[in-house]
This record gives C-alpha cells, structure tokens and sequence, in this order.
C-alpha cells in the first residue's frame, strides 16, 4: 500500500474488525504479556479478513473518540518485521507473515502492523500465555470489534466458509498460471480500462439526469450499482447477447426485480448505439413513486440506478424524514451482486475479475434507520457526507461462490460510513438469506 492508504487507515477514526488502534508502546519480548496481547489480535485479523492494527492512537474516555498521539522515535525503532514475525511464529500454526510499516503524519510518527488473510487454513494458536493466549484456540474478530476464540456455530461458519472460498481463489490461480504458462493475469484493471468504464458511468449518470421524469419533485437520495469486467473491449459483445444476459438475470425477489425486463412491456427496454436500455416510472400500491434506470453496453459495462423508497415514502406521508433503511440497502447490495453473476454467465470466463462499485446518493444528513419494528437500531447512525461509494473486484467465480459473503462486506462498509461501524454480520445475513428465499421469475 502506499503511504498516502495507509495515512488513510491511520486516519479512519473508529475501529472495525479490519482495523485496530493500539496506544503507545514500544516492542519488548521480555514484556512478553504485551507481545502475546498483540499476537492474539493478529491471529485474530488473520483468521478473519485481515486488516491493520495501529500503534500510537489512544482511545478516548468511552464515547469520545480517539488521540493520535504517534510513537516516540525510541519506541519505533523496537517495531521490525523480522523481530515481530520471530516471536509470532512460535504461537501460530500456519505462520503468521504479518508486514509492518510506519508513517509520519504532521510529525508524529505510527507503526502499522499490515496482517494478511489467511491463504488456505486458518491461524490456530499452538502456545499458551496465561490470562491472554489459549493454546488449540482459533480467534477471530468479532462483531464488537473485539478480538476472541471461536465459541458460535456461526463465527465457525464463517472462518470454514471464508477458507473454501480461499482455497478455490488458490485453486483458480494455479489453474490460470499453468494455462498461461505461469504468467499471472493482472488483479486490478489497468488505469487505461478503468477509465473507460467510468468515463461510460459518467455518460449514463448524465443520461439518467436529462431524462428523469421526476426530477421536479427534487429527489436527491438513489441507490446505484455499476459493474464491468477487467478489459475495455467497446464492441465486446452484440446487442443480442446483450439482451439475453439480462433477461437471465432479471430475478424477482421482492415482488419488483433489481433488473426489470419483460416482453409484456416491450417499450420500456430499447436499443441505444453501444447497448440496450431501459427507464421505468410508476407508483405502487401505496401511491410511492418508483423510478429505475438501467443501461448495459457491448463493452460489458452495466450501471443501474434506483430512486430510495425511503424518500418516496417521507414524500407520501408528508414526514419530511431523510433516512436509510438498513435491511433495504443490504439487500439492494445482495441483489447487485446476485444480478452480476447471472448477467456475465456465459459472456466471460470464469476467472475473469468483475468491478462492483455501489454508491448511495443524497446521504448528508442522512440517518440509517429500521422500518421493520423486529429490528431496533440504537444509532443514531448518520452519514456527515453526501455520497457514499463502496467496491469490490473478485473473479466471477469468486462472486458466485460468495454472493451472501461479499454482499454482508459491503453492507457493512457502507453502513460504516453512517458512523455504525459495528454492525451485526449475522443480522445482515438473515436478511438477505430470508430475501433469496423468496426468490420468483
């Protein structure tokens, strides 16, 4: 990572279970209470999705933040990765290769220890250190942010679920090396393809806002979904390959699908000069407007956007409430990503990496809130900024493997974003699980 990314994790300003702020300390193998306290929080990053724990930022009294206080130059020349890695070898079986780095911002300096994720296997403890390490326990983050051994069906779920997923990335690039004749294929998208694809984004928003047939009413808050594959190719696939894909993934889960194509409206799907498009307005049974635009084109670009219900709602019961419901943003995620991997079925191959970014619009001053009255939030969680845009890029594979994985990931990062950076995995995931399972075509 870069200095600039990592000034950026220092930053964050919260704790979640991909980063953790430590106070300042120096490393001491004699002390060696406090080096096992930091070895439990590796292992547990590590068995978890990895992360980065913070030396030199102090938490607050409760409630009230946290103080960058840095290191002293004494106490960052303990700090080395060699040394670190030595001592956390003897307590965990795989090894741990954490990567330790350090900033300076606005003079003071910080160590941040990079843990990586684990490859294939997860990081059991092998060595007891009493009142702190348990030997045979396998820790992990939990949803307090905190870290612990493994007690739930659920957390052990994840840690098997995270492991196959691991193991079949492992598989495919292996498979992809010998193919290629050991020449691996680039994970990220090349800066020229990257702006393509944004430049086709640009072009749909700006489409999108001539012809909005409510943007009298001064809407401001739409969930958006875009997607594209690795490699710009303008002409990629035909129209007709393009329509079939999205009647593939035109899935209805909640009476309205992410995707709306239909032969009964044939009108509201048409050709534009490099894909197909549709725009769709109308009001439901409860007299809320409801307006979607989608727009797939031949280089395998897709951009979809969706006016929030929640304004329409405010609009019709004259509230004048500016909120987000929680369970309505995962599943929109949910949806964008099961719709991703019906979309490019048949168009690209399986290993080929797919981009999802999901951005909300309209969130200053937002507040995320539960409109079903099973699910009490103790927030108030609002967001401070005006756009909020999370992404993600696996092989489609991947994608397909982990749709409720990597939708609860996003989730959470957006939801991180209206000051809720704890929010419960588990709860995330019985929603969507509960909305796939009224799945209809």
């Amino acid at each position: 990572m870069s200095d600039r990314e990592l000034i950026e994790v220092v930053l964050r300003g919260y704790e979640s279970k991909d980063v953790d702020y430590k106070g300042s300390t120096e490393w001491n193998e004699n002390d060696k209470k406090s080096c096992c306290s930091l070895v439990k929080d590796i292992l547990g990053m590590a068995n978890t999705n990895g992360g980065f724990i913070v030396i030199g930022v102090a938490e607050k009294r409760v409630g009230l933040g946290f103080s960058f206080d840095g290191v002293s130059d004494q106490q960052s020349a303990t700090f080395d990765t060699t040394r670190v890695n030595r001592f956390l070898q003897n307590y965990s079986d795989p090894p741990v290769n954490a990567l330790l780095k350090k900033v300076s911002i606005e003079g003071k300096t910080f160590v941040i220890i990079q843990v990586p994720t684990f490859p294939d296997t997860p990081h059991i403890c092998q060595k007891d250190y009493p009142g702190v390490l348990a030997a045979h326990s396998l820790y992990v983050r939990t949803d307090n942010n905190e870290t612990a051994p493994v007690r739930s069906s659920a957390d052990f779920r994840a840690v098997l679920e995270r492991a196959i997923r691991n193991r079949s990335d492992a598989l495919l690039t292996s498979f992809r090396s010998i193919l290629v004749g050991g020449k691996q294929d680039a994970l990220s998208v090349n800066p020229a393809a990257w702006d393509r694809f944004l430049g086709q984004r640009a072009d749909a928003v700006a489409e999108f806002e001539t012809v909005n047939p409510l943007s009298a009413k001064g809407y401001n808050g739409y969930l958006e979904a875009a997607f594209f594959p690795d490699q710009f190719e303008e002409y990629r696939f035909t129209l007709d390959q393009l329509r079939d894909a999205a009647q593939r993934a035109s899935s209805n889960f909640r009476g309205w699908p992410f995707l709306f194509i239909s032969s009964n409206r044939p009108k509201e799907t048409y050709a534009i000069q490099n894909g197909i498009e549709t725009l769709i307005s109308f009001n439901d049974f409860g007299n809320n407007d409801r307006l979607d635009f989608w727009r797939f084109q031949q280089s395998g670009f897709f951009y979809q956007r969706t006016l929030m219900w929640e304004d329409s709602q405010a609009r019709t019961k004259d509230s004048g409430q500016v909120a987000a419901d929680f369970g309505l943003i995962s599943v929109y995620c949910a949806e964008a990503i099961h719709c991703l991997t019906r979309l490019y079925e048949g168009l690209l191959p399986e290993d080929e990496r797919v981009f999802v970014i999901i951005r909300i619009l309209g969130t200053q001053g937002r507040e995320l809130i539960s409109f079903d009255p099973r699910r009490f939030l103790s927030g108030p969680y609002i967001s401070r900024i005006p756009l909020i845009e999370v992404k993600q890029s696996h092989p489609l594979a991947d994608w397909r493997a982990g749709i409720v994985d990597y939708a609860v990931e996003m989730s959470k990062e957006i939801f991180s974003r209206f000051n809720w950076p704890n929010a419960n995995s588990q709860t995330i995931r019985d929603i969507i699980e509960r909305m796939f399972g009224r799945e209809s075509y």
